[in-house]
């Protein structure tokens, strides 16, 4: 949800599709710890990593120790969003513990045919593929029933 900190909803992207899910953009006042328990996952947004770089290279990170108290205190899963920008500096406990969205901008894959194959080159003789079709298809309809916390 675009403008809002924080939300709730079913999550469409990812391995954790149709789990009811609360979503944070901002840590704004914090996350009530008393209804951590209260959903099943929380997805933490690319805007939010951002952020938290920021208290990390100044050592102090509220948003980083909001995502290790959810992973220390519930069985709840975190997913955390990563782009070219934020991956190499998710803690090495983040990584391990949290599922992770890698964002790739690319508006070439949207004009793919469903049989053309996206390939993705990671080093000498490292490719990972999948072709269209296989692929998760998000669009805007798919948030109509997110709301705001």
């Amino acid at each position: 949800m675009y403008g809002k900190q924080q939300w709730r909803g079913k999550e469409v992207e990812g391995r954790y599709a149709d789990i009811m899910t609360f979503f944070v953009r901002e840590l704004g006042n914090g996350i009530d710890v008393k209804s951590l328990s209260d959903y099943p996952h929380y997805y933490f947004t690319v805007e939010y990593m951002k952020e938290s770089i920021k208290g990390l290279i100044k050592d102090n990170s509220p948003e980083i120790d909001a995502i290790r108290k959810i992973l220390d205190t519930t069985n709840s899963v975190v997913t955390i969003e990563a782009d070219i920008i934020t991956f190499d500096h998710i803690p090495v406990d983040l990584f391990n513990r949290c599922h992770i969205i890698y964002r790739i901008q690319n508006k070439v894959v949207q004009n793919l045919k469903d049989t053309d194959t996206l390939s993705i080159d990671a080093g000498w003789y490292r490719v990972s593929q999948v072709t269209k079709c296989n692929m998760m298809h998000i669009n805007p309809d798919n948030y109509k029933f997110d709301e705001t916390v």
